[in-house]
Parts: C-alpha cells; structure tokens; sequence
C-alpha cells in the first residue's frame, strides 16, 4: 500500500486562508488537516471515489442495456478496460450537459449531451484524455485535495484513524467537489498528449482530437469540460502543430 504525503498542497491551503484564518481557526487544527491528508493512502482515496461514483450514479440517469448511448459508449471503450495497466469503467449519462470526467478509481462518465456533438473518433480523444488523468494521478490529487478540506473530514479526523466514514450526502457533495475542481494548465496538456497518443496507439485519425477540441472551444466557458484551463483553442493549436511537425 504506496503512502503519499501531501505536505505542500495542505501548507498552500494555510497560505490562502491568511494568517487571521490561521489564527481563527487554531494552529492545532490546521495540523489536525495536515496530519489526516498525510495518513490517508492513494488505496483508501481510490476507495473512496468509488463511494462517491456509486453515489454520483445513483444520482444520474444512467444509459443501460440497448439504449443507443450505453451501446456506442461500450462499443467505443471495450478495448481500454485495461488500458495502460487501469482497471477502468465506462458510463453515459443521459443528460444534454457537454462534458466528460474520470475519478481516481477509473470511473469515467461521458455525458450524452457530449457524444451528440462527437464522432466516434474524437469521444475517443476525451476518453482518452480523461484516462490520462487517471494514469498521470490527476484525479488522485484532486480528492486527495477535497478530501483535506472537507469539513466532514475536519470534524471526523481528530478521533478516527484513517478516512473518516462520509454519509451518502458528505459523499455527494464530496463528488461535486471534485468534478468541479479545474486542472493545471499541465495536466490538461499532459492529458491531452495521453489522448493523442491514444489515438496513434489504435490507430486513428488524429485529426480528431484537433476537431474535438475545436468543438469544445466553440461552446466557450459554461462550466464542465468546458471551462477547462487552458483554453481549448489554444490546445487544439497545440495538437494541430504537433501533427504538422510529426507528418
């Protein structure tokens, strides 16, 4: 079981709530935060985001069986349930929301507002970045993060050794915390580079992760994967000069 302390990150929280934060909320308690976001191992986190997955899908719509989106998603990933080592999991969420996701389980949700607006070769670009963020550690340091700051946690950590036990509720708004956190403009890149490998791994057109992003760009920033830092334009540049200068 591989322990990961999470010192700086927990250190730049304290930074950010000033030192009359600090002086509020006690020093005892900041390092009562420190010490259960540096306990909890990458194991317990992936754990936990299978909770929440399980939570965030009783709380959707979930394509199942024949629907058409259930059977494009299955068809489109029955090659990546073992990518790159991850035991991963597909879902389609039926709702016109454009977006796309993955937890630290390797749980990842496309939505069918996205695949309506995607072809099969660029759903498989986002699939494929979001399982970069998965295999790069992205979505383990956002619920490492979430987790640190929950208040839940907050309230649990100083009697309980390890994760503290989240009620279906705490696991849900756990979720929304994530999902919503942004990535740094290098995991996205990061993840963008994983997609496009991806692509030329199986290959496909990669043009379609020019296209991909291209459509994401044209629906602005309006929360979801589209609010994503960088600006998809400049990404889809990005990957479109990667293709000019790689032939």
């Amino acid at each position: 079981m591989k322990l990961r302390l999470f010192i700086v990150p927990a250190l730049l929280l304290l930074l950010s709530a000033g030192i009359g934060g600090c002086v509020k909320s006690g020093y005892v308690g900041a390092a009562g935060d420190l010490y259960a976001g540096a306990t909890v191992t990458d194991a317990e986190l992936v754990s936990l985001s299978k909770q929440m997955r399980a939570v965030g899908d009783k709380q959707n719509t979930v394509a199942t069986g024949k629907n058409k989106y259930a059977a494009r998603l299955a068809r489109l990933t029955q090659r990546f349930q073992n990518e790159d080592g991850l035991s991963l999991n597909f879902k389609a969420y039926i709702t016109p929301e454009v977006n796309a996701n993955a937890t630290a389980d390797g749980s990842i949700r496309v939505y069918s507002g996205l695949m309506d607006m995607m072809t099969d070769n660029e759903l498989l670009f986002v699939i494929g970045h979001e399982i970069g963020h998965v295999k790069d550690g992205d979505s383990l340091d956002k619920i490492r993060m979430a987790y640190l700051s929950s208040a839940a946690v907050k309230a649990g950590a100083a009697s309980v050794s390890g994760p503290v036990a989240l009620s279906a509720t705490q696991l849900g708004e756990l979720l929304h915390v994530v999902l919503n956190a942004q990535f740094s403009q290098k995991q996205e890149y990061d993840a963008d580079q994983y997609g496009y490998n991806l692509l030329k791994k199986y290959n496909v057109d990669r043009q379609a992760a020019v296209s991909a992003l291209q459509k994401l760009a044209s629906l602005g920033s309006s929360g979801g994967i589209t609010s994503s830092h960088p600006d998809s334009a400049d990404r889809a540049k990005r990957i479109a000069d990667k293709i000019a200068e790689n032939g």
